[in-house]
Parts: C-alpha cells; sequence; structure tokens
C-alpha cells in the first residue's frame, strides 16, 4: 500500500494552471523536499492533498484512502498555519483536543510536550506566544498522532537555531521509524542536512531528475531552476 498517491492532478484558478497534471507516489519511509520558486504550487499541492482545496481534476490517496475519508486523519498530519490557533485558549488546550478527537492516551500529550522542550510555557495561552513558540506548538499538534505520512510546509518559519536542530532531529527520528514526511523549505542547506530526496515542482508539474549526489541542493535548484540565476547574478 502506497503512502502518498498522486495522479495527474490539476488545478486552476480561472485561465491560470497552476497545477498541471502533477503525479507523484511515495511508498517507502525518509524525508522528502518539495522545492520551487514562489508561486510554483507548492502550497496549492499541499493544501490539496489535506484536503483544504479541491483539484480542477485527478484524484489523491492517503494510507489506500481517498484524502477525503476523515479516517487518514488518524494517520496522517498536516501541518497547520497558525491562524489555527486560538488565543485565549493554552498550547495544552489545543493537544488535548487533539487527543481526545483521537482517542489518544495522556501520556502522548506529554511525551511530545518533552520532546519539543515546550514545558515552560504550554499552560500559557497562545496569545502571549512569539512565532517561534506558536511554531514549536503546531510541530507538536502534528505530531501527536505518530503518523505515517507528515506534510510540513515551511516548518522552519520563525525557529531559532536551536529548534531548526531540534525540529530536524524529531523529523529525521520519525522517519526512521517508519513514517514519511513530506516537507516544503525555502532555506536549501537545511535541506541538506535532511534529506538527498528532492522533488522540484517546474511549470506546475513535478520534475525528478537523477542528480550526482555531491551535489548540494541549492546547485540541484539552480540546474532545475537556471532563470533564478538572474535574480541573483551580480
Amino acid at each position: 500500500m502506497s503512502i502518498l498517491k498522486i495522479e495527474n492532478v490539476t488545478k486552476n484558478y480561472g485561465r491560470h494552471e497552476v497545477l498541471k497534471g502533477v503525479n507523484l507516489l511515495l511508498d517507502k519511509p525518509g524525508i522528502v523536499a518539495l522545492v520551487g520558486p514562489n508561486g510554483a504550487g507548492k502550497s496549492t499541492l499541499f493544501n490539496i492533498i489535506s484536503n483544504l482545496l479541491k483539484p480542477t481534476a485527478g484524484t489523491i490517496e492517503v494510507l489506500g484512502k481517498k484524502n477525503t475519508a476523515p479516517s487518514i486523519f488518524l494517520e496522517a498530519s498536516f501541518l497547520k498555519d497558525n491562524r489555527v490557533l486560538y488565543e485565549y485558549l493554552t498550547g495544552l488546550d489545543h493537544l488535548d483536543f487533539i487527543r481526545i478527537a483521537q482517542k489518544l492516551p495522556k501520556s502522548r500529550v506529554d511525551e511530545v510536550i518533552a520532546k519539543m522542550n515546550i514545558q515552560t510555557y504550554v499552560k500559557k495561552k497562545v496569545g502571549t506566544y512569539s512565532l517561534g513558540m506558536k511554531q514549536h506548538l503546531l510541530i507538536a499538534m502534528a505530531l501527536l498522532n505518530k503518523p505515517k505520512l507528515l506534510i510540513l510546509d515551511e516548518p522552519l518559519n520563525g525557529l531559532d537555531p536551536t529548534s531548526v536542530i531540534l525540529v530536524r532531529r524529531l523529523l529525521k527520528s520519525l522517519a526512521a521509524e517508519g513514517s514519511v514526511v513530506l516537507i516544503s523549505s525555502h532555506t536549501l542547506s537545511e535541506i541538506d542536512q535532511m534529506t538527498g530526496n528532492i522533488l522540484f515542482l517546474k511549470d506546475g508539474q513535478i520534475v525528478e531528475s537523477t542528480f550526482d549526489e555531491k551535489l548540494t541542493a541549492e546547485e540541484k535548484y539552480l540546474s532545475i531552476f537556471p532563470e533564478e540565476l538572474e535574480k541573483i547574478a551580480p
């Protein structure tokens, strides 16, 4: 059974075709990075996978089920935007809501709180949190159900260097335990430290190319998007 299967997914906004027949099959554990310039459609694709956005055409399966099936959220997680947080609730309130909805033991909440190192403020109202603290909470919420598929759109936003190292280690550990982690990040150097499995979204399609393993993510990126060199050339 595949963990994620995308077949011929397209997305149009009026006459503008953002995704043009995207195909992807992920059936082995590991960290996979999806990379592309701004406007390439990465967030659109992630939102379609998580059923927050309907495709114009095509199908998506998560863990052998249609991505519209509510039960997939028992085994898959998607990193949310911090707009889903309620400022008048505590971080613990958010975690408990997920725990109760998914019938998880209280010990799992304690475990994730410790892993994310949010003990000192998890009982405070989210309205008092910094951007980095909110990101910590969102990642904790995504990790709570030990997902077999974890989709993260720019998970390192707002994190200090220590937190980046912490999150990187947690994601590697999750992948080593048998999960697929699909991540989008503009920080190419950070991708190099997490995975060599990089997919590029160009012209509305996923470009799969064979690279020399010695190439960095930046070198791979510029080989796929040579036009981006014009924006950084002196």
